[in-house]
């Protein structure tokens, strides 16, 4: 029939043309249920995690909390949890973070939250016998901790997972502010202040169905 504009054919480019609407159709789909998703996400609620620090500020004088809008971040220096290059957690660690943990398991608002533990070093590069890089004595700093959290805090297992960083996640610059490397008393700073155990707490995702719908197969 002359009057159909489109005509099928086996070597006309017509006869994909609706896998490519249909590709088109899925990628808005997806696009649609990611902003719904982000839209739905409540801001993260840290106000009882912050108005704690603040009141015990002598005590948590070394700690730092910040916020995003899914997290609740709490940065560890490392200097008062282990000693320079290792990974065994000094003595009088435990008695300056347990407060703070049993508080988490208090605040309805952490309760069932996830807790990542992140492990990050300075620049310096690390060979040892025990670890070969910094990415290994920063995973294994997380795990200390983590385990510390398990069997001395009685933090749910199936809350906690961990991440080692090495030194590619600075909080500090190595730069100035015109591009030059640091150097002297400022590199020293800026080692120091990276050189941290980073605690985050996310609030989870409703159910399983829910964080497996766009990129996973719910089991």
């Amino acid at each position: 029939m002359k009057g159909w504009g489109c005509k099928m054919s086996r070597s006309g480019g017509s006869e994909g043309a609706w896998l490519t609407t249909f590709a088109d159709l899925m990628t808005l789909l997806f696009c649609f249920f990611v902003l719904l998703t982000t839209l739905s996400t409540q801001p993260k609620n840290c106000s009882s995690l912050e108005r704690f620090l603040k009141s015990n500020k002598v005590k948590f004088s070394k700690y730092e909390l910040r916020s995003t809008k899914l997290s609740c971040i709490i940065s560890l220096p490392q200097d008062f949890l282990f000693r320079s290059g290792g990974a065994v957690l000094k003595k009088e660690a435990f008695k300056a973070l347990s407060p703070l943990f049993f508080q988490i398991l208090k605040i309805p608002e952490h309760t069932s939250d996830l807790l990542t533990v992140e492990g990050h070093t300075d620049n310096v590069p690390m060979r040892s016998k025990k670890f070969a890089s910094n990415w290994e004595l920063s995973s294994a700093r997380a795990t200390v901790i983590a385990t510390m959290l398990i069997n001395r805090i009685k933090y749910p297992e199936e809350s906690i997972s961990i991440a080692g960083y090495a030194d590619t996640r600075p909080k500090a610059s190595y730069y100035s502010a015109s591009g030059a490397r640091l150097a002297g008393s400022a590199l020293k700073k800026a080692r120091k202040t990276n050189r941290r155990v980073e605690i985050i707490l996310t609030t989870p995702p409703k159910s399983i169905v829910e964080s497996t719908l766009l990129f996973g197969e719910s089991k």
